[in-house]
């Protein structure tokens, strides 16, 4: 039998709060006694399990991860069920609830797991965490009534701020659900946030799950979100813990249940010069640790939106497939919950101890998977909280507002942000980028779901002083967007840098430029100037507003202008906002009461135009919006 909501092998320093006088061996833990932050922690000394010779035990791990709030399937920019170029987009997690209940009926002893990334994403997150608050949080609630066990907090859990991150880590452990996070420490304590690890007995075997927050939070995030905790070397961590596991706690099985990519290139030398330990560091895990009785026997990964599984890993280009290293499996799942991670475990007895004999890798796709009608009902008083919330007209659209084309030319929605961060900000610089090219907003109501749907971040408001000098090599790092595009191969070659996400491409407002398509980038933002035709002075202080990500070095763009120095910015800060972006449009939408082409300031474009016209044409052709 499965020991459902107890932890075994845990005991903490706050003995008056689970009510335990001394340490003992037989230790459990209630999880739903469990409060966080942790007060302290300490292992439990176990007796190895003992196996009778022959016997076969099966578990079967289910994950999911970076599910961003998707608790259905539901466009709240459009009002209508999600889709893409005119197909239904099967996600959510009600549809894994579905998959999930079929699943868990067909495999014997089941744990359902997130790895993170959970309550932040779509306009019925951000409602509950900001505006209903006082509300128990959706995704614990949902993932209470789901079955999860355990969850591993993601970057975008710290980036909501310790009050949101903290209550719903306590909503979680109501609902039975351990929150582990092995490498989150409180500052300068070095004790654990979050549990470490958890561990529980199924069928006799001891099972044990390693928690894991990507450490490049601090590249991403201002401080404010993560006063009190510091994130440590994943291997490190991993070392120190799996020893732990393995000798003290005497698990027969770990499984890591990883924040973090497998490929530990991304973002890597940002990471250094930051002064971080690399972000996306689950491969150098296994490859450290290695798997067997000593080690670790698979890790659910996350954060890169990516499937991995025996047969695929769409983490790596160029045919590279990476699954197994030194025995360690690894499965992803994607995310938004549009698919089901499956590690099928084989644990057999031998010499009186359990082995794990063998371990299948799969994930599912949503595609024809239902919505789970009870899950429906049960998050009804949710799903219609935020749909009427969504709703709520702001303003009038003059004309029909189109995405399609915001990342080759001048648009009214990337206009939107920049008025709104210079209306606010008091800047005579924008800069701003376009997150959905798929967004269309037809003549007339404007509303709260539209404005979600333009911008889908969370991110706050700031302006700091630039140099014109630096503004341009801003916009220089920037155009790595766009490849080198000629005559000779612009039949051949995509318009959009493939190894750039559209989220790192940012254009400004407030001066004319042009992007030289026929030029290497550090040389192709050309002809400057401001917009009553005079020179634009390189050598002058510009008060430059931006989102609070790009404020805190995401994408690197600051550390290119040369403002940046580790996590540390090299500039005179001129604002900071107390609201989020989607609040300021709001905001600033009820002021102006319209919008449309007139409102658009039309300051650069893609040259030469007929080139840059006819590889916008053949990007759009291929299907490829911007991405």
């Amino acid at each position: 039998m499965k020991k459902v909501l107890r932890i075994t092998g845990l005991l903490f320093l706050a003995f008056a709060l689970l009510g335990c006088a001394s340490q003992q061996s037989t230790s459990t833990v209630d999880v739903r006694s469990v409060e966080y932050p942790l007060s302290g922690f300490s292992p439990v000394e176990r007796v190895a399990a003992e196996a009778a010779e022959g016997a076969v035990v099966e578990i079967n791990v289910f994950s999911t991860n970076d599910e961003h709030g998707w608790v259905f399937d539901w466009d709240f920019g459009q009002a209508q069920p999600r889709s893409y170029k005119g197909n239904p987009v099967h996600s959510g997690l009600s549809r894994v609830s579905t998959l999930y209940k079929e699943k868990s009926a067909m495999y014997s002893n089941p744990v359902l797991i997130s790895a993170g990334d959970t309550i932040q994403g779509t306009l019925l997150s951000y409602y509950y965490n900001f505006i209903e608050s006082d509300m128990e949080n959706p995704m614990s609630r949902m993932m209470g009534k789901m079955g999860y066990s355990y969850w591993s907090p993601g970057n975008h859990e710290v980036e909501q701020g310790n009050k949101v991150a903290n209550k719903v880590a306590n909503e979680m452990a109501a609902q039975g659900i351990a929150v582990i996070s092995a490498n989150t420490e409180w500052k300068g304590t070095g004790e654990p946030y979050y549990l470490p690890y958890a561990v529980e007995e199924i069928d006799g075997v001891r099972i044990g799950f390693l928690g894991m927050t990507t450490p490049g939070i601090p590249m991403w995030l201002a401080e404010s979100t993560h006063e009190d905790q510091v994130y440590m070397d994943m291997v490190e961590s991993a070392e120190k813990y799996v020893k732990i596991m393995r000798e003290v706690e005497k698990v027969d099985v770990l499984i890591g249940v990883f924040h973090a990519g497998m490929n530990d290139a991304y973002d890597s030398a940002k990471a250094e010069s930051s002064g971080v330990p690399i972000p996306n560091a689950s491969r150098l895990v296994a490859d450290a640790i290695g798997s067997g009785p000593q080690g670790i026997d698979a890790i659910i990964t996350a954060h890169s939106h990516q499937l991995i599984d025996d047969e695929q890993n769409s983490e790596f280009r160029n045919d590279e497939y990476t699954n197994d290293i030194k025995g360690v499996k690894f499965v992803q799942a994607k995310n938004w919950g549009s698919h089901l991670g499956h590690l099928q475990i084989s644990v057999a007895a031998k010499d009186g101890r359990w082995m794990v004999d063998g371990i299948n890798a799969m994930t599912y796709s949503m595609e024809g998977v239902e919505e789970d009608p009870e899950m429906l009902s049960y998050m009804s008083e949710y799903i219609e909280g935020s749909k009427a919330y969504a709703a709520e007209v702001v303003a009038q659209a003059d004309n029909d507002i189109l995405g399609l084309r915001s990342y080759y030319e001048e648009s009214e929605i990337v206009d939107l942000i920049h008025e709104t961060q210079r209306q606010f900000s008091g800047a005579e610089i924008s800069i701003a980028a376009t997150f959905n090219a798929s967004l269309n907003i037809p003549k007339g109501d404007i509303t709260v779901g539209n404005i979600a749907g333009i911008y889908i971040y969370e991110n706050f408001l700031n302006a700091l002083e630039m140099t014109g000098q630096q503004i341009k090599d801003y916009l220089e790092y920037s155009s790595n967007y766009f490849n080198v595009v000629t005559e000779e191969n612009v039949d051949s070659v995509p318009l959009v840098n493939p190894d750039v996400r559209g989220y790192n491409y940012d254009m400004a407002q407030g001066f004319y430029y042009e992007i030289d398509l026929t030029k290497t980038p550090g040389d192709r933002i050309v002809n400057m100037k401001n917009l009553d035709g005079s020179a634009f002075d390189l050598s002058k202080t510009y008060n430059v507003t931006l989102n609070s990500y790009r404020y805190n070095g995401g994408g690197g763009h600051l550390a290119a202008a040369g403002l940046m120095e580790g996590t540390e910015l090299n500039a005179e800060t001129t604002y900071i906002s107390q609201l989020a972006m989607r609040d300021l449009m709001v905001e600033y939408l009820k002021e102006k009461k319209s919008w449309g082409s007139g409102d658009i300031e039309s300051n650069w474009k893609l040259v030469p135009e007929d080139l840059a016209a006819r590889a916008i044409e053949n990007q759009l052709n291929a299907g490829n919006a911007g991405r």
